[in-house]
């Protein structure tokens, strides 16, 4: 698998899970938590994308993941 594969499919993974988190918390949103631990959850969501945004930004600069040809020529 080549570095171009990895960095496709971990942005691809981590986006996946990302989703997963933002539906998990809507559904704590419309439930009967406290409103303090809703906060704490959003925050952390919200501090997680954003570490996940920084961390794709910089790994699609290692390697254009739009480049399709580069695929298998490492």
């Amino acid at each position: 698998m080549t570095t171009l594969e990895i960095i496709s499919r971990l942005c691809g993974i981590t986006t996946g899970l990302s989703e997963i988190v933002r539906k998990q918390q809507e559904t704590i949103e419309r439930s009967k938590v406290e409103e303090a631990v809703k906060e704490e959850l959003r925050q952390m969501v919200d501090g997680a994308e954003r570490e996940l945004d920084v961390m794709e930004y910089h790994l699609r600069r290692i390697v254009d993941t739009d480049d399709v040809e580069a695929f298998g020529k490492e």
